[in-house]
């Protein structure tokens, strides 16, 4: 099954190039409170302003909200995009907000002007007035997915340059006739996603106007139906060409039929800038406006769902030339489609015959053009529903009906996902895979409305812009406020000890190694009795660093030297500072957050093995593996275990009630340690030491570390011993600032865009 564009795509090789395309997805949601009524509410404020946010705002009425994907070559980073959007405005929400996950309405006040319409300037508010004068409100509180799609460039490009460039002038005149084909063939079979995708089965009492009757049972879709959902009965817009679609559509407008092109409520839309620029350069992209929310997923469309589109639609350009007239196929689609929207979701589908000969259809079609496996994956769930209508999400939903409403499952849906979502703070959906802290960044970001670009997953790239400014960053905080020449003199602890030397700082004493001779014979004169620390030159995280709070036998420090140079040929052997590790945040040169480190430890309880207490710290939700979360794991490895020997433990030892067992010396939080905020408890004379660090070494942003006996005593410059500061970070980890185990969290992300973007 093909027609000769499916045969030249064949003939040339493109095939591969049908997985990809140009996807965008725009979602409507009602905001309720926690009797499933509409929020009385107004759009948080924390979401800035709706009219330039770039992807949250509100549609008709206040409680409307909206969100509006970036455009992406594949729908799996549109996916990806949506569920971190989901998120950002479900935490944005107050406790008592939820959003509605179902397409048709909760129950709306008697009186339809007490819907109060979203609050925009008067051109926009104009608008809503007139479409509630014109359909009434409760018909614009009905809410769905647009689903936006054009073919890949590279495609199109290639088949107008190698074999269409005869048969059409130029390369739009040869893509408008795909999309165009394609909006045709979808208004015609459509009614194949009203089966599967049809999610609205029936109103709360009170939506439908006066003298309009419900059905007497469930139906697949009210929205998709003529007889209910979203149409211009009066607005007859021309499908057969481009210049047919603009001419009438001008004509409705001129008739007073529509207000603009933005009124027509058809099932596609042939887009471009304007309708102007559609006349003049063609169709952009189309814009598929027929879809239920699903309310089983939380971003309103599954990632198979948002495949299965891409392959249907791919599917309707290969059919071969349809019979009659383009105005029979449509008025025949038109009536299939209404028969299935209204048919009852509890028994099979009237049109099972053909449904099931197109999903056989769409079967060979994947096989014959190789389609990548997650396009089967998801016509094997589509064509299950079509062999079985109780798998549909209409049929899910009619035995979810509780006294002729939804209002029940809806509520209680809409809590679920916003528990669901709202889980673990510390990652954002759909990014889960990136580094936390910039993570935490980008939720920020999509919550103040600056356009977010993930340039480089796996390096952590990402580019913020407002308006015309753009900026890139790195791991979180590293952006072009940093001075270039600070990055390697960071790394280089030796050089920083130095300069900070310099400026009258205490730093611990210590000295370079390259070989173990050396170290060992430093180790043996001019180290005398003083407790050790070993690491690498350049350790991060904590990897390699050996701490000795007694002096080490020469056997135990060999041993820690290798370890060192395990991570890099230079090794620092310094002096052990005694105190409380602290890290300064500072950023601008100002303290931002200080946190105290404390080493890897539990405390017992009398009761509990070492081993057992272990695992109850490690239970903590704030705690995982591999850097997934905010705080790590406390490990019974080698080394831990050798801390507790030193100690006169064994890992099935019971000590005492209320005793501190450490496992590690170093305090690093990558190493299970824990975090505690104390910024409001350091005296602020520590504050000048940090800020005086970070502008010595021409860091915008840095984390300080500073040894303190006493965290409340005001530093006294006569005995420096009160504060050595042991390193600097250029990237510093914000995520044990914003996640502390103890104490405040500190939104220190947001502090990172003030510095970027000062004017928003």
């Amino acid at each position: 099954m093909s027609n000769q564009l499916f045969e030249t795509i064949q003939q040339l090789n493109l095939a591969p190039l049908l997985n990809r395309g140009v996807f965008g997805i725009e979602k409507e949601g009602q905001r309720i409170d926690g009797q499933g009524h509409l929020s009385a509410l107004a759009h948080p404020d924390i979401l800035g302003d709706r009219q330039f946010h770039p992807y949250i705002g509100t549609d008709f009425a206040e409680t409307q909200t909206e969100i509006v994907s970036d455009q992406f070559d594949n729908t799996i980073e549109v996916e990806q995009q949506l569920s971190a959007l989901e998120q950002v405005l479900q935490a944005s929400l107050p406790d008592c907000d939820y959003l509605w996950p179902l397409s048709m309405p909760p129950v709306l006040p008697a009186d339809e002007t007490q819907i109060p319409l979203a609050h925009f300037t008067k051109d926009v508010q104009d608008y809503r007035e007139y479409l509630a004068k014109r359909y009434g409100r409760r018909l614009q509180m009905v809410s769905g997915i647009h689903y936006n799609f054009s073919l890949d460039s590279t495609l199109l490009a290639r088949l107008y340059g190698e074999y269409y460039h005869d048969q059409y002038a130029q390369l739009s005149d040869f893509s408008d006739a795909l999309y165009l084909q394609l909006a045709q063939n979808y208004q015609q079979y459509r009614f194949v996603l009203t089966y599967l995708f049809g999610a609205s089965p029936i109103a709360e009492a009170g939506f439908l106007k006066a003298g309009q009757s419900a059905p007497d049972h469930p139906v697949r879709s009210l929205r998709a139906s003529q007889l209910f959902g979203y149409t211009n009965h009066t607005a007859k817009i021309d499908f057969e060409s481009v210049s047919a679609y603009v001419t009438s559509m001008q004509t409705a407008i001129q008739a007073g039929q529509l207000i603009s092109e933005r009124e027509f409520y058809g099932s596609v839309r042939l887009r471009s800038h304007s309708l102007a620029s559609l006349a003049t350069n063609g169709i952009d992209y189309l814009e598929f406006r027929g879809f239920d929310l699903n309310p089983y997923a939380i971003t309103g469309m599954t990632q198979k769902q948002l495949d299965f589109l891409h392959l249907f639609f791919t599917y309707l350009l290969a059919l071969p030339k349809q019979a009659g007239t383009l105005g029979e196929r449509l008025q025949q689609g038109q009536a299939v489609n209404e028969q299935i929207a209204l048919e009852n979701p509890n028994q099979p589908s009237s049109q099972q015959t053909i449904l099931v000969q197109i999903m056989a259809d769409l079967h060979q079609f994947i096989l014959d053009y190789h389609f990548e496996p997650r396009f089967l994956a998801a016509w094997d769930v589509m064509n299950q529903q079509v062999l079985d209508y109780q798998l549909t999400t209409s049929y899910q939903l009619a035995q979810a009906i509780q006294d002729h409403s939804l209002t029940a499952f809806g509520l209680k849906q809409a809590q679920s996902m916003k528990q669901a979502l709202l889980a673990k703070p510390y990652q954002l959906q759909g990014y889960t895979d990136m580094e936390l802290s910039t993570q935490m960044l980008m939720f920020d970001a999509f919550q103040k409305g600056l356009h977010v670009a993930v340039l480089d997953r796996a390096d952590q790239f990402v580019e913020l812009t407002y308006q015309k400014h753009h900026e890139l960053v790195k791991n979180g905080n590293m952006t072009s406020l940093d001075q270039l020449v600070s990055l390697p003199l960071v790394d280089n602890k030796v050089v920083t000890k130095i300069l900070l030397a310099n400026h009258g700082m205490r730093v611990p004493a210590g000295a370079e190694y390259t070989d173990v001779e050396t170290a060992v014979a430093d180790y043996q004169v001019a180290f005398g009795q003083r407790a050790l620390v070993v690491k690498p030159k350049s350790s991060n995280m904590g990897a390699g660093i050996t701490t000795f709070v007694t002096r080490p036998t020469e056997a135990d420090f060999k041993q820690a030297f290798q370890l060192a140079q395990a991570y890099d040929s230079r090794v620092l052997v310094e002096e052990y500072i005694a105190g409380s590790e602290y890290r300064f945040l500072v950023m601008n040169q100002k303290v931002q957050a200080v946190l105290e480190r404390v080493p890897a430890n539990v405390v017992a309880d009398g009761r509990l093995t070492i081993e057992q207490l272990v695992a109850k710290k490690n239970d903590n939700p704030l705690r995982g593996e591999e850097h997934l979360t905010p705080l790590q794991n406390i490990r019974l490895g080698e080394r831990e275990q050798l801390i507790l020997k030193q100690q006169g433990y064994q890992v099935t030892d019971i000590p005492a009630r209320g005793s501190q067992i450490f496992l590690l010396q170093n305090s690093n939080i990558s190493n299970g340690g824990d975090s505690v905020d104390v910024t409001d408890e350091v005296d602020p004379s520590y504050f000048a030491i940090a800020e005086q660090a970070a502008k010595v070494l021409n860091l915008n942003i840095a984390g300080i570390d500073i040894i303190m006996p006493n965290l409340y005593q005001a530093y006294n410059p006569e005995h420096p011993e009160m504060a050595v500061v042991l390193e600097a970070n250029y990237n510093p980890a914000m995520l044990i600032h914003l996640f502390p185990m103890m104490g405040k969290r500190r939104r220190v992300t947001k502090k990172v865009l003030e510095l970027l973007f000062p004017e928003m």
